[in-house]
């Protein structure tokens, strides 16, 4: 009956063989969307049937997924793309023929995990030495404090917080009060208001600092400083008809090592020379009638020098005893010392300090 027109026969077998199959067996096709519902092409889709077989397929360009030629049964289908997944499996039970299931995606939250460690420093405890004012010092937190000894001890006052007494915060250099502040070289840690009302100490309340300085180390090292500033970037004192002169020049270092097994010293020496300037601001009168003739304005440099050697030496005397044997000069000299504002360059002073 099919003879001249053979590929009509070829069609209708393939039909009728089709027909056949899908009588048989089941096809799962659908459409992957995201929360949005637009189309998401080549996300993974995974059916797991009910013998344990799995099989996986990705979603074409128009978001489409297509699964034929499966068994009769319950089947779990899963889905997810970058950052999107569905939120929990979906369950499905296929009969033979094809069926249609829609699949949309939600965004999917990577996990994260948080360690929480401890660290080690000062902590608020029960314990006298950690109330919660207490503050200690030492690596990068004391290097970002100020190199010049002035700038530090106002940034040491400052941190201290308000003490009893009317001289403020009390300085304490390896246990001994009175002492003068060292170089920031030779401090190896300083701690503020810890246990501030032990019976040991002689004064009541804050503003303690205690300041711990680096013994010798097992080799010979050091090292060295300069700070270089002027008058560039400062501007003119609108009531001086020229700018001020600055010139600031502050160099320094250190050196350490060992002098036997026992013993090893330290050697620190920080020079400042400064010069600034300073404004007078006066007016010129008649002897006589004292009326005013004409402004006097001038500007002067005042040089400021100061030296300071701190030579150190220390011995082990045992497990838990230290000699220190320490010697500190200072110098200072300012000339025309009170001279600025009203006061001429006839009245200032020159003073001269040796500690």
């Amino acid at each position: 009956m099919c003879r001249g027109v053979s590929h009509i026969c070829l069609s209708l077998a393939v039909l009728a063989l089709s027909s056949s199959l899908f009588a048989q067996t089941a096809a799962l096709h659908g459409v992957v969307t995201d929360p949005s519902g637009a189309v998401v092409p080549g996300a993974t889709v995974m059916l797991a049937g009910p013998s344990g077989s799995t099989q996986a397929t990705t979603s074409a360009g128009d978001g489409s997924y297509w699964f034929s030629g499966l068994e009769v049964g319950d089947y779990v289908i899963q889905a997810s793309a970058p950052d999107l997944a569905l939120p929990q499996p979906v369950k499905i039970s296929l009969k033979s023929g094809l069926q249609t299931l829609n699949l949309q995606l939600k965004v999917a939250l990577p996990a994260q995990r948080v360690e929480v460690q401890g660290t080690e420093g000062p902590a608020v405890t029960t314990a006298a030495a950690g109330n919660a004012s207490a503050l200690v010092l030492r690596g990068d937190d004391l290097n970002a404090l100020s190199d010049d000894p002035t700038d530090l001890a106002n940034d040491l006052q400052a941190l201290a917080g308000p003490s009893a007494g009317p001289n403020g915060g009390t300085l304490y250099i390896d246990g001994f009060s009175g002492g003068e502040l060292p170089s920031k070289n030779e401090i190896r840690e300083i701690r503020i208001n810890q246990n501030p009302f032990s019976p040991e100490y002689d004064k009541l309340g804050y503003g303690r600092i205690e300041i711990f300085t680096k013994p010798g180390a097992n080799h010979v090292h050091g090292t060295g400083y300069y700070n270089f500033g002027d008058d560039f970037w400062n501007s003119r004192n609108p009531y001086a008809a020229e700018k001020a002169p600055f010139l600031l020049k502050e160099y320094g270092g250190n050196l350490n090592g060992p002098l036997n097994q026992r013993t090893s010293f330290f050697m620190s020496a920080d020079r400042a020379a400064i010069d600034n300037g300073a404004i007078i601001n006066g007016t010129t009168l008649d002897p006589k009638t004292f009326d005013i003739i004409d402004p006097y304005t001038q500007v002067f440099p005042i040089p400021q020098r100061r030296l300071t050697l701190s030579p150190r030496i220390d011995r082990q005397l045992g497990a838990k005893d230290t000699l220190s044997v320490r010697y500190r000069f200072s110098t200072a000299d300012i000339q025309y010392a009170g001279v600025g504002g009203f006061n001429l360059v006839s009245t200032g002073t020159h003073n001269h300090g040796d500690d």
